[in-house]
């Protein structure tokens, strides 16, 4: 950071260290291991989960067409330069990034820098999530019979592109080569059970997660346990993707359907012709309890700012907000 390398400021009554890679603070009564409590709310917000008891009847639901124009440029040409030179990680090399790789880093800057859509709603309490997590669904073949399954990562605040796409390549890689993973090998003991056991388990993992006492190994491979789940419908080539509901149990707060990018031809600002650009739809599902409209609307010009400026995104992000 360019004054110093920490920020330490009084945010919701608590000492609070803004750091590159998360948020710390010391803990105090009510807090979960997966997430600080908001105490410093309004009375009228504070009313809201009681009045609103679930995440999926509280669900808004909006529909961008996003110009990535200069997002589909900035691929093609890094793509050229890493067939010449790779980019050297920790995890190997990396020759070749994907639309995918750019649009899940950008996301996770996107919450970097806009927090309240990092919170959830557990217990009829408000809490900032601890870390940034990202669940999306990936096939092993693409076929109708190929089978799904979903990969949960936790991620830094911080994170670059580089960092990022070697991950997301190793996951992806394990999901299309080995037989089973562990989320698809966690669901599979709970189904070997009988119906009435399974609903007994789920019901009391429910009441686990609303007293905040989850089970941490099985809260690592939950999905729902995320701060955003993501499917890429573009993989499957559909361009205008639907709506989809969120989840009652668990603590995610947003839903993420990206469709396929295309050509569409548009009137330009300047001459008035038609000119061919590209374009991506998404639709996003929040529960709009944890933020308001407003934060919504900035935050989806933040995110399209991001996409229309994906060589930043190399770089590890620098300045961070610190409101929680």
């Amino acid at each position: 950071m360019q004054a110093r390398d920490v920020e330490i400021q009084e945010n919701h009554k608590n000492k609070v260290v803004n750091s590159p890679k998360s948020y710390e603070r010391k803990k105090i009564w009510g807090d979960r291991k997966d997430g600080w409590i908001l105490k410093d709310l309004s009375p009228f917000t504070k009313l809201v989960p009681h009045l609103m008891t679930s995440r999926n009847s509280s669900a808004v639901y909006f529909k961008e067409k996003l110009d990535v124009t200069n997002f589909v440029r900035y691929v093609e040409e890094k793509n050229k330069e890493l067939s010449i030179t790779p980019v050297e990680t920790s995890r190997g090399s990396i020759k070749k990034i994907t639309y995918f790789n750019v649009f899940l880093t950008a996301l996770v800057r996107l919450l970097a820098l806009k927090p309240h859509l990092n919170r959830f709603i557990a217990g009829r309490n408000f809490y900032q999530r601890k870390k940034i997590e990202v669940a999306f669904v990936a096939k092993k073949e693409f076929s109708e019979e190929g089978e799904e399954t979903i990969i949960k990562e936790a991620f830094q605040r911080d994170e670059t592109l580089w960092s990022i796409a070697s991950r997301l390549n190793r996951e992806i890689k394990t999901v299309k080569t080995e037989d089973t993973d562990d989320t698809t090998d966690l669901l599979n003991m709970f189904a070997r059970f009988p119906k009435p056991i399974v609903h007994l388990m789920v019901s009391f993992l429910d009441f686990l997660n609303y007293i905040g006492k989850y089970p941490e190994d099985i809260y690592k491979e939950d999905p729902m346990h995320a701060s955003v789940v993501v499917t890429n419908l573009g993989s499957i080539g559909l361009r205008t993707v639907p709506y989809h509901h969120l989840y009652d149990r668990g603590t995610c707060s947003v839903f993420v359907c990206l469709g396929e990018i295309h050509k569409d031809k548009v009137k330009d600002d300047k001459t008035g012709e038609l000119v061919s650009k590209d374009f991506v739809e998404i639709s996003v599902t929040v529960d709009e309890r944890i933020s308001d409209g407003f934060y919504y609307i900035g935050a989806m010009e933040k995110f399209n700012e991001i996409l229309n400026n994906p060589k930043l995104l190399e770089e590890k992000l620098e300045h961070f907000p610190i409101d929680q």
